[in-house]
């Protein structure tokens, strides 16, 4: 059954919080789809680079930390 998680960019001193989410039916397809949508995003330049420190963290619905995926 498919779960809502939610994409936060997370940096050394301010985060940029996901609102809308998306749904997916693991934790795997979730970390998946944000791989994607960040190689798009970096690719048609909508994603500055960030600098050091910037993370991608995934949440579930319940706010808790599903995975953490470095952007540097």
């Amino acid at each position: 059954m498919p779960q809502r998680y939610f994409f936060n960019l997370v940096g050394p001193v301010r985060a940029i919080e996901d609102p809308t989410g998306v749904e997916a039916d693991t934790p795997d397809q979730a970390e998946a789809e944000a791989r994607a949508v960040i190689a798009e995003m970096r690719a048609s330049g909508d994603l500055p680079e960030l600098g050091p420190g910037w993370r991608l963290e995934i949440r579930d619905a319940a706010g808790r930390l599903v995975r953490s995926i470095p952007l540097d």
